[in-house]
């Protein structure tokens, strides 16, 4: 499936002939990649100072592609397509090739057919940054198309999500993080909060229709901001993975359930999805995200933002700052 190219002696990445993944160690963490197979991402991610290990020790792939969808179509699952890698200093670099099965008649979870090549690129940042840059280069034209990210953290650290002001909460209209605890009104589906009300049609437009039936997903509130983050109170520790609103139009989060055998305990995902536009052959398009892990010194919300201000300045210079990205839910904002 997975071949590797241009693999010389990595300066940042180490190679651990042991568990056969890269390694990578900052002053604050220390994470192991795997770049192919199936289960490719992030396998481990250590705050050193807790060793406390945010990725699930079952379910270990994180910042995984996972899903390809455009508008009621379901291209497959990015894990089996063929893909080369090569390391170079704190980069890994992934390329995913157009997958062409035009002829088939299947359409499931295990047959691809996605025109589109796809590089990914994961940079390890000190003291306790993982940046990702997917780019999409389309050799076919796809309506809402969608790279679908999956994350699966440690069962011990309950989902947050960034939400949107309502004019009916107190104070009103201020956004804030919330953590979904399980009730009958969402229980077994998972919890989509989108950009804004096009956004929301996207996870119930039929794209995941032909796979299978295990997840119903329920449009919520929008998004303030496309962050999600897993805190484990023990340790008060966080982690945070963000994106610019232009490159992520929903995030999905599960909920904290006393059910072992409810998946969203079991597996304690949380997903983004990437792109959402329109696209025609020869466009090529970039988004990027980024995870960070850190112990919260006044509350999440602070940690958040003073982040999400970092990588505004990084990448979108002159943004105008933080809160001039916030949705608002009241009518003539955006």
């Amino acid at each position: 499936m997975s071949r590797i190219i241009n693999m010389g002696k990595s300066l940042d990445f180490n190679y651990n002939s042991d568990t056969k993944n890269w390694d990578f160690e900052t002053d604050d963490i220390k994470c192991s990649f795997q770049p192919d197979g199936e289960k490719n991402g992030l396998k481990s991610l250590i705050h050193k100072s807790t060793g406390f290990d945010v990725v699930h020790s079952k379910y270990n792939w994180s910042l995984n592609l996972f899903m390809l969808f455009a508008n009621n179509l379901c291209m497959g699952q990015a894990r089996l397509i063929d893909r080369t890698f090569q390391i170079e200093g704190d980069k890994i670099s992934i390329s995913y090739s157009p997958v062409d099965n035009s002829s088939s008649q299947d359409s499931n979870l295990f047959t691809v057919n996605h025109k589109v090549s796809l590089n990914v690129i994961y940079q390890v940042k000190s003291p306790n940054i993982i940046d990702l840059e997917i780019t999409a280069d389309f050799k076919w034209p796809y309506p809402g198309y969608e790279v679908f990210l999956s994350n699966y953290f440690n069962p011990e650290m309950s989902p947050f999500v960034y939400v949107s002001g309502s004019p009916f909460a107190e104070p009103p209209d201020q956004p804030k993080w919330i953590s979904p605890d399980s009730n009958d009104v969402f229980l077994g589906t998972g919890l989509v909060f989108s950009r804004d009300q096009h956004a929301a049609r996207k996870s119930i437009d039929g794209r995941w229709d032909r796979i299978w039936g295990l997840y119903q997903w329920n449009p919520q509130r929008y998004y303030a901001l496309p962050m999600i983050a897993q805190v484990n109170m023990k340790h008060n520790l966080a982690t945070i993975i963000m994106s610019h609103p232009t490159d992520c139009f929903s995030v999905t989060s599960g909920y904290s359930s006393p059910n072992p055998k409810d998946p969203f305990r079991d597996q304690n995902p949380m997903y983004m999805s990437f792109f959402g536009d329109d696209m025609l052959p020869g466009d090529v398009k970039t988004v990027k995200a980024r995870m960070i892990v850190d112990t919260i010194n006044t509350s999440l919300d602070d940690l958040a933002k003073e982040a999400y201000k970092d990588f505004l300045d990084e990448y979108y210079p002159g943004h105008g700052g933080v809160e001039s990205y916030i949705r608002s839910t009241a009518i003539g904002k955006k």
